[in-house]
C-alpha cells in the first residue's frame, strides 16, 4: 500500500480487503505460524505461489509481518507471522500518521 492510502483509508477498510485466499492464508497464518511461505503452503496443502502472494499482500495491509529476515533464516526463507487485531490496528494507526506527515516531522517514536 501507498502512503495516500493509508491517510485515506480506515483500518475498517483494511479488513474489507481480506477476502477469500488472502482471509484463507491469514487464518493459517494464525494457526501455524510464525512459518515460511513454504511450510505454510505445505500445512494448507496449497502450493507455494498460490501463498507467497497472499502472504506478500498481508505484509503490505499490516496484517502479518516478517520476523525473520531471509538473510537470517535457514535455507534463506522469511518467517511470518500473523499480527493479532490490536498490533495491526497500531501498525496501521503508525502508517496513518506517517502518512498525514509528508515531511516526516513526526516522531513517531515519542
Amino acid at each position: 500500500m501507498r502512503p495516500i492510502d493509508y491517510r485515506n483509508e480506515t483500518f475498517r477498510d483494511i479488513q474489507t480487503r481480506l477476502h477469500s485466499d488472502r482471509a484463507t492464508v491469514l487464518e493459517a497464518l494464525q494457526i501455524h505460524g510464525p512459518t515460511t511461505t513454504r511450510h505454510l503452503a505445505e500445512a494448507m496443502g496449497c502450493d507455494i505461489l498460490s501463498v507467497r502472494p497472499r502472504v506478500t499482500e498481508l505484509v503490505q495491509l499490516g496484517m502479518a509481518e516478517l520476523v525473520q529476515p531471509e538473510a537470517d533464516a535457514p535455507k534463506r526463507e522469511g518467517v511470518y507471522r500473523a499480527l493479532t487485531i490490536p498490533e495491526a490496528e497500531a501498525l496501521f494507526a503508525e502508517r496513518q500518521a506517517a502518512a498525514s506527515d509528508p515531511q516526516g516531522t513526526l516522531d513517531l517514536a515519542a
